[in-house]
């Protein structure tokens, strides 16, 4: 789709320059692998609605939590190994079919984690920044352009992903949880991969959980 001037994630008309769509955030770097606007697929498909719940701890199983959503219904496991560098996580349905994997890096000054898809190709970045007040979270696309932010308690799961114009992409919450390890994940802008928020919650809060142990 070369010369296109629509997002193939949001069908958004888009400026001939731009890298990154201005309304949702998709990264146009790869464009021309899809034909249409319309045959663009999520990254996970299994990640297809508006609301899910994270489950941080599964008693009978060590270092691994779930993912459902607000039926009840276990979409995919996402499992934990700890590596040289940092953390490895990678998701999988119930029947054990390989969805995705975040690749910590941790041990830096600057922690980083890469997210793939299911065919190994690296789909975003969320990094931890210092900045001269505090520090701040950022998600970028494979080419290191900046897509979402984040506003609120980390550690509390309050807060939202927000786009670079500060528009609510997801909301972060435990409004439909009792259990102290669960939380809930809601996307407010659905042209926004529920992937990338699932993926960018769980580096989030594998950072802050263990740097407030």
């Amino acid at each position: 789709m070369m010369g296109s001037s629509r997002c193939p994630n949001c069908g958004e008309a888009i400026g001939s320059g731009s890298s990154f769509c201005p309304t949702c955030g998709a990264s146009l770097a790869s464009t021309t692998t899809y034909a249409t606007p319309t045959t663009f697929s999520r990254l996970v498909p299994q990640f297809s609605g508006n609301s899910y719940i994270v489950e941080q701890k599964i008693l009978a199983l060590r270092d691994t939590f779930g993912i459902k959503d607000r039926n009840g219904n276990q979409l995919a496991y996402v499992k934990k190994q700890l590596v040289s560098f940092g953390p490895k996580f990678w998701y999988e349905t119930p029947n054990g079919q390989r969805l995705g994997e975040i690749h910590g890096k941790v041990l830096t000054i600057r922690p980083t984690y890469e997210v793939y898809d299911s065919q190994g190709q690296l789909v975003a970045q969320v990094k931890k920044l210092l900045k001269l007040i505090g520090q701040a979270w950022w998600m970028e696309d494979p080419t290191g352009q900046e897509i979402a932010k984040i506003n609120g308690n980390v550690l509390a799961h309050d807060y939202y992903i927000q786009n670079m114009d500060g528009q609510p992409i997801a909301q972060i919450h435990k409004k439909w949880v009792s259990v102290r390890d669960s939380y809930g994940i809601e996307m407010l802008n659905p042209a926004f991969d529920p992937y990338l928020v699932l993926s960018y919650a769980i580096s989030l809060d594998n950072t802050e959980k263990k740097d407030h142990k």
